[in-house]
């Protein structure tokens, strides 16, 4: 389907994904040939994409983007929210052929010879960002518009060794949470799954890399907490879209912006340190990368005390945690009732 499908939908929508694709990144793409010569040592196992898809939910819904729970068996962020996307492959080339091809895997996203992969257009590549935990990886988000919900969502199928359920979100929630008591919105009850005091939107601010500091937001969903890279990503996305500012404060006090500054912080670390630090096993390989035992640095144990801190505090006024149901969820069935894949909403 082409662009001019967009026509049929309504006129803020189409503005929306226009400012989307007027967006010019300024971070390159990931690709060895693109990358500038200050950021060349930087190890290509480290490269990773992933797909903001977007698509329109008629009758209030809106503009939506396509979130997974990832599997608990994982070793990397077990049962927290992400989007689809993994690291590059050097055939891959480009983010976007990341991006479809970890999508395809994660959740059979329709790749080519699917006759269904036409109806998914790329808009824009948002800024390269840093993912600080164990791997530091550079990150590209390709963000995509999905023009046939109607036939690409009901195809969709969790891969249960890494994907615990799909669902989606409204992208206006990102700048104002309170979109999702307004919208009338599912969510999920407070316990295993938001754990913390306030109702739709939690934050608390960190120490990292060279003594900066870094803002971490938490949004409740209608499954698992959508926070950290994620929603940095998505409250971006969001920002372009609909060409305004967040209702909370943005960033922590004195946090420092943009790919350049803390990907150089991460490069002299390594050098000090005499070389790449060789990530932990994850299912079953290293990341590919330096030489040495698994081995966080002061930086990242901070960083992972102090959000350890955080979540002990909010279960500890809960009582404790407990256990949830894992199994394999099934397909997605698109539907205004649905807020968890296969998990019917309470009526309005």
């Amino acid at each position: 389907m082409t662009l001019d499908a967009s026509t049929a939908l309504p006129e803020d929508i189409r503005i929306a994904l226009d400012r989307l694709r007027s967006y010019t990144s300024p971070s390159p793409e990931h690709s060895v040939a693109s990358l500038p010569d200050k950021y060349a040592s930087y190890p290509r196992p480290r490269f990773a994409a992933v797909l903001v898809l977007l698509y329109y939910k008629p009758e209030g819904g809106g503009l939506r983007v396509l979130l997974t729970t990832r599997s608990k068996a994982l070793r990397s962020h077990p049962g927290q929210t992400a989007l689809p996307g993994g690291k590059s492959d050097e055939e891959d080339g480009t983010p976007f052929r990341t991006a479809i091809r970890e999508a395809n895997e994660e959740i059979a996203i329709p790749v080519p010879p699917n006759p269904l992969a036409t109806h998914i257009q790329v808009l824009t590549l948002l800024p390269t960002q840093l993912s600080i935990f164990l791997f530091r990886l550079l990150v590209t988000p390709v963000v995509a518009f999905c023009h046939r919900p109607d036939l690409i969502l009901p195809t969709l199928k969790a891969n249960e060794a890494e994907v615990a359920g799909i669902f989606d979100h409204p992208l206006e929630g990102f700048l104002d949470p309170d979109v999702m008591k307004r919208d009338g919105e599912s969510l999920v009850e407070k316990g295993e799954d938001w754990i913390y005091e306030d109702e739709l939107y939690s934050t608390s601010d960190l120490t990292w890399l060279n003594n900066s500091h870094y803002r971490m937001h938490r949004f409740r969903s209608s499954s698992t907490p959508i926070k950290g890279l994620t929603a940095d990503i998505l409250i971006l996305t969001a920002q372009i879209a609909f060409a305004r500012n967040t209702t909370y404060p943005r960033h922590a006090p004195g946090q420092t912006e943009g790919f350049g500054p803390t990907v150089e912080w991460v490069m002299e670390e390594a050098r000090l340190a005499g070389g790449w630090i060789k990530g932990p096993r994850i299912d079953g390989k290293t990341d590919g990368s330096g030489s040495g035992a698994a081995q966080p640095d002061a930086a990242l144990l901070r960083v992972t005390e102090e959000k350890q801190a955080v979540e002990n505090a909010a279960l500890a006024r809960l009582g404790g945690r407990k256990d949830r149901d894992d199994e394999g969820l099934g397909p997605y069935t698109p539907n205004a009732g649905l807020s968890r894949v296969g998990t019917p909403a309470p009526p309005p």
